[in-house]
Formats: structure tokens, sequence, C-alpha cells
């Protein structure tokens, strides 16, 4: 409430009017000495819950007195440049980990276990490295393999399984908050599997981690950056996203980068960022003005901000064509270039047949598909006005118009026209109206052709904003459109007459704005469009009407009047646009440009090729699988502290940010570009002290369970201190010395005598190391969720181990999609071997996930996640004894049993135990199962 912080040096020294919280070396000058030992009014306070022990108050007075002095964290320390092994005298350490652990278990007058059984660690080191259990052939193999090498060919083996990447990715998933739905409202599905599988190749080919970590934060920005390295930037792209009516764009926009800075700092760093949006960090040296800069590296896309359909993928997106896919896609695109460079030579070759046609039409007049003037109706709007003039009225009302009557719109209902073509980006078209008083400050809806939700709108449109026109063609924007906006606005005030045209070619130039009969001059927005325009599911259907001055949840055109309506099926000359504008003949030097477009066969020709060649290919996209990524803006996109983090909060160049890093951290240096890339460079630096420190303890927690951090979320003052800081920073180093090698770092851990440990707690031990977070013992935790289910499937045969692909539909109850939600898809349940795909596989849905695997810990993943839970709960049992897949499982062990084992009970009972579990039953355990 003071604004008094004691953890950083200037708000402890701080001259306070006069007074000093601390003055070093001097405790009866400093205010803290007093106050934690004030008789009245103690520090804590009294009723806080919380006092200070006399060995604390006299810590804190020795601290004063010698000079109060500070010191970085210890995860903020540099990463050493080389840390030593203890010297120990034994022959039980296996390689430097083991001299680390027994140097600490010595210090607390413990010693280590013996070895574990040779198929005990087998079982153990091929669920952790692989997530399943060893096959009989494995079990066989190492039991008759007698080499001194023989636990080292196992790993070996291991480390080289394609089942080896699904295993880490889990853990990176869970990290990622990977989904395949986008979570909130109607949590429709997301086409992010891609993305799943670029995971689980890089960890089985082996990519070096701070290599793993370039591409997902900065992929895109690389050298030339292939496909995949583009692909990996999904990570930044996997956060939940709303469609739900009545959300703000800009509102998620920032929520969106928030949720980039809060994984990247968590999954990455071990910090917690997230806690500096609203204010500086509380207990971390991290500003709230640094929380921006970070946000401003993720801030910098073109990103709309809410979702419109799961057919339409949020943009910038990158198209993902099967091999299969490649060449076709590449043929169709020369076959659009051709076709648009077919239209120039045949307008020059229209003039030998100009001058011919010129002698027999020396005026011409615009010929129109349809033209509405509202001069023929009565006040009362006749009943069968619809019928016979194709128009829908709505409550539009008649008022005086430029020479008779027009529509006023009112903002509500707007001048719906049914029944004319131009429903895809391929169908060219030209529009013209008169208009008079629209409203200058926008946005306003003059004309539009859209399908789309309450949030957001796909196909063509034509806006008022500011006074200046926009036109758009769009499947999402601002990422996958084309788009112009005059560079004038249009006066305010009396009748103007506006045209629109799009000539189907799916490029900005295909684009042109009339006004007063006259080209307007025009800046493109944006100039990229792939895919059909109405590909939106039941959506596309109404996308079939033209509508004047109104669109769901959108700016009306509210007092504006809009007269002598005219539309063609065609793109239109200049000069038949003059010709709508003042009526006059088409005479003179507009003749050639009339007979070119509108006449010339060869220019008709070349003119519906370009538009047969855009539909091939829009249609072929169709098809193409496609998932969000990182595109850079190409002007950088201002970043500011937000009061108390809200979006709305003012953004002004006082409050701008520039991209940087906190300070109680390594420099940035002066990088050429201060981008995503020069961000993802930093990180991974080797002098780094958090990236390598924070991955090894992660790895580490694989394995044990726990990490040498405990909080692996948190390397924090609020987290856990390290049980072995020494020996972290002997793997951090290793790792990073070792080019930041996954299977080394993880061939080393499971092959050392501490790994290799017998798991059988010791009554002796329980009350100094009841966690055994000393290892004085084996690892001993639960399995994952995933591995739960997978033992079930393997162990009965059932599996099926084909590596990636799109997501399946196990078991499940019926409908559990629909229950809180009827705006879901219904849940489908998938049919033969994909039923029997890895956990990994199921389509991880963030509303309902898979119950049978929730209830096993498994995350939501709608948050970034570095450590699950371990529960404990009768449900689980539940799920073992009733759920579909286990009950399947379970016929189907038993069919193996009899088929494969001998006669005997004793012979079934141990092949059965032997499958999942990797050894015999004991002679109680065969007794309970008999």
């Amino acid at each position: 409430m003071a604004g008094l912080r004691l953890d950083t040096p200037e708000g402890a020294f701080a001259n306070r009017s006069g007074r000093f919280a601390i003055v070093p070396g001097k405790p009866e000058h400093s205010l803290m000495a007093k106050r934690i030992t004030h008789p009245s009014m103690p520090m804590p306070p009294k009723g806080s819950g919380k006092t200070l022990t006399k060995r604390e108050i006299d810590i804190l007075k020795r601290w004063i007195a010698q000079g109060a002095p500070y010191g970085k964290l210890w995860s903020f320390e540099p990463l050493p440049a080389k840390v030593l092994a203890p010297a120990i005298k034994s022959d039980w350490p296996r390689n430097e980990i083991d001299r680390f652990v027994l140097a600490r278990l010595n210090k607390a007058k413990l010693a280590p276990s013996q070895p574990a059984p040779r198929l005990r660690w087998l079982r153990r080191v091929t669920y952790d490295l692989t997530g399943l259990p060893p096959t009989e052939k494995e079990i066989a193999d190492f039991q008759s393999d007698s080499r001194p090498d023989a636990y080292e060919r196992v790993v070996d083996r291991l480390l080289a399984s394609s089942r080896y990447g699904e295993r880490l990715a889990v853990a990176w998933l869970d990290a990622a908050r990977y989904s395949d739905s986008y979570g909130y409202q109607s949590d429709l599905l997301m086409p992010s599997w891609p993305y799943r599988d670029w995971v689980i190749k890089a960890f089985n080919r082996n990519l070096p981690y701070n290599q793993f970590l370039i591409e997902q934060l900065a992929g895109d920005l690389l050298p030339n950056p292939t496909r995949d390295q583009r692909l990996a930037t999904a990570f930044n792209r996997l956060h939940r996203q709303s469609n739900e009516g009545g959300s703000i764009a800009l509102e998620f926009k920032t929520e969106y980068a928030v949720d980039r800075v809060d994984t990247y700092g968590t999954a990455v760093l071990g910090l917690t960022l997230g806690c500096a949006r609203c204010h500086d960090h509380k207990f971390d040296p991290i500003s709230q003005r640094e929380f921006y800069q970070f946000f401003a590296y993720f801030n910098s896309i073109e990103e709309y901000g809410l979702l419109l359909s799961t057919e339409i993928v949020p943009t910038p997106s990158l198209l993902l064509p099967t091999p299969e896919q490649e060449a076709r896609f590449a043929q169709l695109k020369k076959q659009n270039v051709e076709a648009l460079a077919s239209l120039e030579p045949a307008i020059d070759r229209a003039d030998a047949q100009f001058q011919s046609w010129k002698a027999r039409n020396p005026t011409v007049k615009t010929e129109v598909t349809a033209r509405l003037s509202f001069d023929t109706f009565t006040d009362k709007f006749p009943s069968d006005a619809e019928k016979v003039f194709g128009v829908k009225l709505g409550s539009v009302d008649l008022v005086a118009g430029r020479n008779g009557k027009a529509v006023l719109l009112d903002g509500d209902n707007g001048l719906t026209i049914r029944g004319l073509r131009a429903r895809e980006r391929w169908e060219p078209f030209t529009w013209s109206f008169w208009v008079q008083d629209p409203r200058q400050k926008g946005p306003v809806v003059l004309l539009h052709r859209t399908g789309g939700t309450d949030v957001g709108f796909c196909g063509f449109d034509l806006m008022l904003e500011d006074g200046y026109l926009t036109a758009r063609v769009m499947r999402h924007w601002p990422g996958n459109a084309v788009a112009i906006r005059t560079t004038e606005r249009i006066p305010k005030g009396g009748w103007q007459q506006i045209a629109w045209q799009w000539d189907g070619s799916g490029r900005a130039e295909g684009l042109r704005l009339f006004t007063n009969g006259q080209l307007a001059k025009t800046t493109v927005l944006k100039d990229k469009l792939w895919k059909k325009i109405y590909a939106y599911g039941d959506h596309a259907a109404s996308g079939g009407d033209w509508t004047f001055g109104n669109r769901f949840r959108d700016a009306g055109f509210k007092g504006g009047k809009i007269d002598d309506i005219a539309f063609a099926d065609r793109i239109l000359s200049g000069a038949e646009i003059a010709n709508l504008y003042d009526g006059r003949p088409i005479e003179g030097s507009g003749l050639r440009e009339f007979y070119a477009t509108s006449v010339e066969p060869g220019v008709k020709e070349s003119l519906k090729r370009i538009n047969a060649a855009q539909k091939e290919l829009a249609e072929f996209e169709e098809g193409i699988r496609e998932v969000s990524v990182m595109e850079e803006s190409p002007a950088p996109i201002p970043a500011h502290v937000l009061a108390r983090g809200q979006y709305d909060a003012p953004r002004t160049a006082a409050n701008q940010v520039m991209r940087n890093v906190p300070k109680v951290l390594p420099a940035l240096g002066k990088p050429v570009n201060n981008n995503r890339l020069a961000l993802a460079k930093w990180t991974t630096s080797p002098i780094h002290p958090l990236t390598a420190r924070v991955a090894v303890n992660r790895f580490w927690q694989m394995l044990f369970g726990t990490g040498l951090v405990e909080t692996s979320e948190n390397f924090g003052t609020q987290g856990a201190r390290p049980t072995h800081p020494e020996l972290l920073d002997y793997l951090a180093r290793r790792f990073v010395d070792s080019g930041w090698n996954n299977k080394v770092l993880l061939k080393m851990m499971v092959l050392s005598a501490t790994y290799r440990q017998d798991s059988v707690r010791k009554s002796k031990v329980k009350d100094i190391d009841p966690d055994n977070r000393l290892y004085s013992r084996g690892p001993s935790h639960r399995l994952s969720a995933e591995m739960v289910r997978d033992t079930a499937l393997s162990a009965s045969g059932l599996l099926n181990d084909k590596l990636g692909g799109p997501p399946v539909n196990p078991y499940q109850p019926a409908g559990i999609w629909q229950e809180n939600n009827t705006m879901s898809p219904g849940f489908v349940q998938s049919k033969g071997a994909d039923l029997y795909r890895r956990s990994l596989y199921s389509t991880w849905k963030r509303t309902t996930p898979v119950p049978s695997m929730l209830l096993f810990d498994a995350t939501s993943r709608e948050a970034c996640t570095v450590r699950r839970p371990s529960t404990n709960t009768p449900l689980q049992a539940l799920v073992l004894l009733n759920d579909p897949t286990y009950i399947e499982a379970s016929r189907k062990l038993a069919e193996r049993v009899l088929r494969e084992a001998g006669p005997t009970a004793e012979e079934r009972i141990t092949f059965a135990f032997r499958l999942p579990m990797a050894r015999k039953p004991t002679a109680d355990e065969t007794a309970v199962l008999k």
C-alpha cells in the first residue's frame, strides 16, 4: 500500500521523506529492523497469520549490519562456463550425475539403493522413452544379452524408435497448449494436427533443442524458411480463439498476444511473466513495461482476432499440400499466370477488328444485367414488388430521389437484391449506384454479399471508412483477402455515383472503384487470396444476396439514400461507367476500350480463361490442409503499456514500448532486425541463465517424476529451490556444449546408477527423504493418462502403431461434445483401426477433453502446462472397470492368452501379467489372480 519493495536495493534503500527502510550497515537506523521487533505495531502485522521467528529476526539484523548485500536469484545467475563433478571415492557412480547425487546422499548420511532387477529397469526405461511397455521379444532379447553394454544397447534402440518422438511430444504438447479445437463458446474444431506431427518428427530426428525453439518462435523469419520451419510457428497460434457473438476483435487480439508471452515465459524461460501484465511483478524483477516489451515481439502479426468457422482457418496461415497435391498445385498456379498473361496480347490484337466495328457502331450505350429505379414504386410498396423486381424491401422508406424516388436506409434494414450472380471469387461483376449523405464516420457498410456470423464475414463488401471507399474480396480478413482504398474521400452531401468492379482474377489489380464516372485513385491494402470465399459450411447459402446498407451486427448506413442501381455480370469499361453516370452515349476514344472489354471475341475468351483458371485453382486449394502460423506484419504493429492490462487502455506515444528483454537477464545486444528471430536467438544463447536449466529440469522431471526444481513452471523467487543446484548447472552446461542434443542428455540420465536404482521404499529413510528428493532410491511415479490407455491397447494386441495423421475419435460417451453446447459439432466415433491409435492422436477438445484421460490427470490444454498433477480418485478405478476401451482390451487380451499361452492357469496368468508388467508375477500375485 505504501509502494515499498524490499526485494530490490533501489526500493529498500530509497529515501522516503528522510526515512529509510534499510540503511546498509546500520540496523539501528533501519525502519525495517525496528518494525520487525516493534511491540505494538510489528511487521508482519498482527492478524496476518504470519510471524518471524527469533532466528529469522536475527538473520535480518545481521544481514543489514553486514551491509545488506543484494544478489541475483540463483536462476538469474549466468550459467557457469564449466562445472566439475564432486570427487567421490566409490565405485557406485556410472557417470557424473551419480557423483553429484552420491555427494548429497553422503551429506545426509544416506546410501543409494541396490540396482533394480533387469526387467524392472527395462520396463521403466521403455515407458520413459517410448510411453509403451516392452514387447515379449524385447524382454527376451534383453534377458539373454549378457554383454557389458546390454543396457546401452537398449537405450540406443529406444532412442532410435519412432515411438520416442511420440513419447516426448506429449509433454511438449502440454506446454504448447496443443488442442484440436479452438475453445471458448462453440469450441469448433481446429486443424492444428500438422504441428503435432512436426513436433513428433522434430524429436525423432533429434533436432537440437535450440533449433527446436528457434523454429517454433520465429521459423518464418529464418532466411528462406522451409515449409516445415513456417509450420513450426503454429506453436504461437495454438491459443484459444473466440467466435462468441458480440466479441471485440481488439480485445481478443490483445489476449492472444498476452497468451503467447505467457506461454513463452512458462514453457521456455520457466518464469511467470503473466504476473507483470497489469503491474510490476510482485516477486520477480520484471516490470510491467518489460512485459509489454516481450508483448511487442508477439503482437506484430496481422490477425483478425476472432474466429469465423472451422472451414476458414484464421490467418496468417500456411497451405500444406501433400506430395501428390504439390505437382498439380504448381501446374494450376502456372496455368493461372498464363491465363492472366493472355489478356494484354488479346487487347492489342483487338485493334485489327476495331475500326471496321466502329464504322458500324459509332455510338453505343451500356448494357447491364439488371437496373433498378424506384420511381415505379408507390408509397405503399405493392405486395408483388419482390416478385416483379427481385427486391426484398424490408422496412425501408421511399423518399425524394435524384429525379423521382429513392430508398432511405435507416441502418437496421437494408435493401436486399436477390437472384444475381457473382457469389465466388472467380466471377466478375460491376455495380453502379447513386448515394446521398452517407455517414462520413465509419465504417459504414454500403454494399455487400457476405456469409458469416456475428463476429466476422467472408465474401465481397464495399465499405465507407471515414469518407474513404474500401472494396474487399475476402475469405478471412486481413490475411486472406484482396482490398483497395481510395486515396481521396468522397465529397460530403449531394448525390454521388459510385461504381465498384471486380474482374475475378484473384488480384487486387482486378478491383476498381469509380466516383462520378471517373476512375478513382486507390492504394492496395491487401493482395493475397486463396481458396473459395464462401467455403463456409451451411453459411454459404446465406451469402447469396446482395444487400445495401445493412449487415448483421455491423455498422449500418443511417440516413443515406440509394437510387438508380445497375448490376452487370462482367467488368464494364470506364466509358460504360461514365455512361451510367451522365447518360451520354459512348463514342470517340471511349469506343476502343468498350470494344476491347465488351465486344472483341479474343478478349472475352481471355477473360473467360482467367476466370476458369481462378475457379479451378480455388477449388483445388479447398482440398489442401491449412494451419495458422506466424507471419510478421509488413510494418511493425506498435505495442503499449496497457493500464491494468486492459485492451482498451489508452495507447499513446508516451506509453509505447520498444522490443527488449528484462534488465535482470543478459542484454539483447544490437541485432540488425530486432524481431522474434532476434528474441529466439537471445533465448537460446549459450550464456542464457534460464533456457537450458529449464529444459534439463523438465527432462529430469519426465524420468524421475519431479524436477530438480520441483516447480518446473516457476524458476522465480516464489518457485522451489533446486535440490541439487550444481547437478542442474552441470547438466545444463553439458546440454549446451553437446549442441543442445536431447538424446545425448537423456541417454546419460537413464544410464546413470541413480536412475538404475531399485524403487522399493526403504523404511529407514522415510523421515529423512520421504519424497525421494535426494534420490536414495530409483524413480517410482504414476503412468500418464496416455500411457494407461496405450498399455491396455498394447498388451491386448489392439494398438495401431501408425505414425502421425489427423486426429481420431476413440470411445467416448455419446453426445459428449454437445452436452453443454449445441453449436459444437457432434461427436462421430472413429471406426476400425482408428479406434486403437495411440492416445496422443485422440481429438483433444478443450471444453470436453477425452473423459477417461482427463480422469487420469491429462490437462484440458486451455493454457500452457508443464507439470501435470497426480491424483487418486475412485473414478479412475471406475474407468478401468467400465470404459469400453478397457473392456474391449480385456476381451482381446483374453483371446490372446488363450491363443498364445500354455494350457495351465499358471502359464496363462504369467503370460497375461508379463505383457503389461514386463516380469513374472510373484507367488502371492499368482495366487490372487488364480
